[in-house]
């Protein structure tokens, strides 16, 4: 992304506390990037609109592997996922069981919630948008990002030179 680019995603970013929710990779990347559309959970929420994308310091080796060998999805090398940090915003439109998904939701979306096991919960995202990495701890369920200090933070890189 080029630094233009950067510096206008930035700009329309939400500010203030927003809703975040930590995954391990390649989940994060794949929901940031809009090729996974629904993450299941063994709990539900009544929550519903913009969320974040946070990339815990995990990855499901396996899975990502998997991915790589049986799929055409350009996901990039495991050091470039990036971890620990925002690395996407969604806006969360459902939370539902598998035999709850309303009959109004596409095709491509229905197939998202054949993943998720009958007693769990499908996360549905829309409108997903991968960021440039912005380093911050995640936490289990969902938390909130105060992000005027996430984005008034300095770059890693900056971060480097103090």
């Amino acid at each position: 992304m080029a630094e233009a680019e950067q510096l206008n995603a930035k700009k329309d970013l939400p500010r203030g506390l927003i809703k975040a929710l930590s995954l391990k990779q390649p989940y994060a990347w794949l929901v940031a990037n809009g090729y996974l559309l629904v993450d299941d959970r063994t709990w539900g929420t009544g929550y519903r609109g913009v969320m974040l994308i946070h990339a815990s310091k995990g990855i499901y080796e396996e899975y990502y592997d998997y991915l790589v060998v049986n799929t055409d999805i350009p996901l990039p090398s495991k050091d470039k996922l990036g971890y620990g940090g925002v690395v996407g915003i969604a806006k969360l439109v459902l939370c539902a069981r598998p035999d709850e998904i309303p009959p109004t939701l596409t095709r491509e979306q229905r197939s998202h919630f054949n993943g998720v096991p009958r007693d769990g919960f499908g996360f549905l995202f829309e409108n997903t948008k991968p960021l440039e990495l912005m380093p911050c701890p995640g936490k289990l369920g969902i938390f909130e990002i105060d992000m005027d200090a996430l984005l008034d933070a300095p770059t890693p890189a900056q971060a480097a030179l103090f």
